[in-house]
């Protein structure tokens, strides 16, 4: 039983809570003048509850302060909160003032678990008459609706540390530094948002890094554990790696964003996207502290050290970066902490040295055995010093003695004699290395750098123009000179390389620019072949429209940032047929990734494909891959000049042909609807007429339907429209059907406006063609959707948790797509709406 400690302003908050609850559509009153059948709001309210009218009555006050009872049973009190919270407008500060009034406990500030856990002890009457809790996917969502993104509800069962994107350990165990772990665990405990750890290239920052975030992550390992048995632990670990490659801000977001659930997507603008992100960062931090891990500081971009200046406060940040760049860092920030690495000592050199020199001898592929296990202490310790303790360094001297390069007495005392800084002890090596292996891993060194993150086995000896034989036997020598190691992190074996490989590998690839180019070109094959086993479709049997979206795209997701850097390549090196196969393949999937990638690399196709002499293909890129693209970001002037080119270019071309009369058609009607968004339906509806009667295919008329629909969407000929849309998708089946989203969505709006409620649901449903990894562009038409369908049935608390939900998602896209004004006005109107109805 909960005791009411204040039971006047329980009684007051109870009945704020209760007339709020009256305003909804389940509670009110339906009464016919005259007429006192049915039942009134309280109740109603009694009913779902289990008690008499009066006992609620009693429960607000409104019998008089002498009825309020002392006390009201948990199931009961839980009951009524479930209703009001469930279907009412109240908010977690009313819920948390009103049980402050009784005996229960609060936490404070209310967490989305505790609320949940007391909701779950509600009993009310369920639709079969029995009386039970409420179902856990309706608390789900009033708590989702209640805390927004910050509704993280867990498993009892889940393991506390939670989702990190780490890779895997470097090696398969971690040696000494129990000083630097030390450090580097009393300041995840202090109050320092920044830690940098500095050192030459090749004396193990990333290693030690990696290492302290398994710690935190729950995997510590021996010498981490000998630091602490328990590491702080972090709603999330994120990592970053910069290689090469650099590390961009736009990357950088993405990987927050993504780590965080906010989205899946990629490449995304960065103006709208980065206060998105840094709102996410605070919110999810406020319940535990947040880890961001970016290694190679040094080749991010600046505004990467911006955004880092200003984390929000329960977010840290550990940044590896070479020696020169603390001061950049000591001037950023005013509570900074620096481990600084130097070479391993003695002791924990001879150790890591013995265990590289087992690793070699285990694999019984090294030639040079006994050089290996002859190597005295005497002389390790002297290879040490001559290595300045580097662990890069070691590995790769022991690597090239195991391969009988040279005797190791003699490498010592060449690098001795030469005296070499660590940086030309790496160029000596490397240099050695390269002259021991053959052509064919000399190949896979110098192509790494084509690659933004590790490549896949296929990609590398693509690019490089290796068999499987040739491949493998060239991995396997890379390896034993300690070059790259395999990693299986996405489900596919890599090979990440240290970036001071990859740079000597490019180094090479520089001074041989006929191999580079032969390399590019194999490497941009693999890539069309890659596109055209995961995107091709049987039907349409037509080359723009066969790579429509109809499969599963997880496979292409790990591989886009690679295939964007080809298409990189491909524009600035003004390879034109190459982009050109790039943008017809990939137009359709950078409409749920990317409208402005779409529109650059539309736009530089189509001057190529003029360039080329293509009409056809011009005009399919400047119709629908960008005019479309630039319609959907609400650039509607430009996209309709981009359209009427296109149509001018068709102008010159053979009427008769289908491809022609078929984009003619298209062309037409896209301008069509291009004018209804501009505010101008009897234009649009002049041009569409024109069109519809012109025979074509059933893709191009599945299109031309769906304008239709729009026109009489925008006429409020609601029947009418869904007849279009019906229409429409029932032809886009005989080709295999679309992942269309406005098909769907504008289906779904005509049947909210005819009050078909049950199918208006069924249609936004369809919108998510795989719930469990629904892309943000379809959650955003989905729940702006969902947001109109419940306010047209009265319920004004889930349209607006919709809205917002849509409005939310749009904050993290294209700041001008069409659909977010819409949604930002209808959000307006619903609060207005609420704020009129509570008084």
């Amino acid at each position: 039983m909960a005791e009411l400690e204040n039971q006047k302003k329980f009684s007051s908050l109870l009945s704020s809570g209760v007339k709020a609850l009256k305003q909804h559509p389940d509670y009110k009153t339906n009464r016919e003048a005259g007429n006192k059948t049915g039942q009134s709001y309280m109740e109603k309210i009694a009913y779902k509850l289990g008690v008499s009218p009066n006992t609620v009555k009693s429960w607000i006050g409104q019998m008089g302060p002498k009825y309020i009872p002392g006390r009201i049973e948990d199931a009961k009190l839980f009951g009524v909160i479930w209703l009001i919270l469930e279907k009412g407008c109240m908010n977690v500060t009313w819920f948390v003032e009103l049980l402050k009034t009784t005996s229960i406990p609060v936490i404070e500030p209310a967490l989305p678990a505790w609320v949940a856990s007391c909701l779950k002890k509600a009993k009310t009457m369920n639709d079969n008459g029995t009386i039970g809790t409420p179902p856990p996917e309706e608390i789900n969502m009033t708590i989702t609706r209640l805390f927004g993104n910050t509704a993280m509800l867990q498993n009892e069962e889940k393991n506390i540390f939670s989702a990190h994107n780490l890779p895997a350990r470097w090696s398969g165990r971690f040696i000494g530094r129990k000083p630097d772990l030390q450090a580097i665990y009393h300041w995840l405990l202090s109050p320092s948002p920044v830690c940098s750890i500095t050192g030459w290239p090749g004396v193990g920052k990333t290693t030690l890094a990696l290492e302290a975030a398994y710690a935190c992550a729950g995997e510590p390992g021996e010498e981490a554990a000998n630091v602490s048995d328990k590491w702080p632990a972090f709603h999330c670990i994120i990592w970053f790696s910069t290689h090469l490659t650099g590390l961009s801000f736009n990357d950088f977001l993405n990987t927050i964003a993504y780590q965080l659930g906010l989205t899946e997507q990629i490449d995304k603008p960065v103006m709208e996207k980065r206060f998105a992100v840094r709102h996410a960062l605070q919110l999810f931090s406020r319940e535990q502290p947040i880890l961001l891990i970016v290694d190679s500081m040094d080749a991010a971009e600046k505004e990467v050290l911006e955004f880092i200046i200003n984390l929000p406060q329960g977010v840290k940040a550990m940044l590896t970066s070479r020696e020169n760049y603390n001061q950049d860092y000591k001037d950023a920030f005013q509570n900074f902490t620096i481990v600084k690495l130097k070479g391993l000592n003695e002791k924990e050199a001879l150790s890591y040295l013995s265990f590289v020199i087992r690793e070699h001898l285990q694999t019984g592929s090294a030639p040079n055995q006994e050089e290996l296990r002859h190597l005295t202490p005497e002389m390790q310790a002297k290879l040490i010093k001559a290595a300045a303790g580097n662990p890069k360094a070691l590995s790769l001297c022991i690597a090239y003695i195991s391969d009988g390069g040279i005797p190791a007495e003699q490498l010592i005392q060449e690098i001795e004699s030469a005296g070499y800084s660590l940086l030309e002890l790496f160029e000596f090596l490397f240099g050695r290395t390269w002259k021991r292996i053959d052509e064919a891993a000399r190949r896979l060194w110098q192509v790494l750098c084509f690659f933004e993150k590790p490549p896949v086995e296929a990609a590398w000896a693509a690019a490089a123009g290796l068999d499987a034989r040739g491949f493998y036997a060239a991995v396997e020598q890379m390896r034993n000179y300690a070059l790259i190691h395999p990693d299986r992190t996405d489900g596919k074996l890599r090979y990440p390389a240290h970036q001071t490989v990859i740079a000597y590998g490019e180094q090479h690839l520089s001074e041989n620019r006929q191999l580079e180019k032969e390399a590019r070109k194999r490497w941009a094959r693999y890539y069309i072949h890659f596109l055209d086993t995961h995107l091709k479709r049987e039907q349409p049997n037509i080359f723009y429209w066969r790579y429509l979206l109809g499969r599963d795209l997880d496979d292409l997701k790990q591989e886009w940032t690679n295939i964007r850097k080809v298409m990189e390549w491909a524009s600035q090196s003004d390879e034109k047929e190459i982009l050109i196969e790039f943008v017809v393949r990939t137009s359709h999937f950078l409409s749920r990734v990317n409208l402005p990638l779409r529109v650059e690399y539309g736009r530089k196709a189509a001057d190529f494909a003029a360039a080329l002499d293509k009409s056809m293909l011009e005009a399919f890129f400047r119709i629908d891959t960008v005019g479309w693209a630039l319609m959907e970001m609400n650039e509607l002037e430009e996209a309709l000049i981009q359209i009427d080119a296109g149509l001018k270019r068709l102008s010159g071309l053979d009427a008769g042909n289908e491809d022609t009369r078929d984009l003619m058609v298209w062309g037409h009607a896209l301008k069509s609807r291009v004018l209804l968004k501009a505010g101008d339906p009897d234009q649009a509806e002049a041009i569409l007429s024109k069109v519809i009667p012109v025979p074509s295919t059933p893709m191009i008329r599945h299109r031309v339907l769906l304008v239709q629909g729009d026109l009489y969407l925008e006429r409020k000929k609601y029947k009418e429209a869904i007849r279009a849309y019906e229409a429409a998708n029932q032809i886009s089946h005989s080709y295999g059907g679309e992942k269309t989203i406005e098909a769907y969505f504008n289906l779904g709006i005509a049947y909210v406006e005819n009050q078909q409620f049950e199918k208006a649901a069924a249609a936004f449903e369809k919108m998510l063609y795989q719930k469990n990894k629904a892309n943000p562009i379809e959650l955003m038409y989905y729940h702006y959707g969902m947001a109109r369908l419940f306010a047209k049935k009265g319920d004004l608390a889930y349209a607006l948790y919709f809205s917002q939900e849509a409005l939310h998602l749009a904050a993290s896209w294209e700041q001008n797509i069409s659909i977010r004004d819409e949604a930002e006005k209808f959000n307006q109107f619903i609060k207005k709406k609420i704020q009129y109805q509570n008084g």
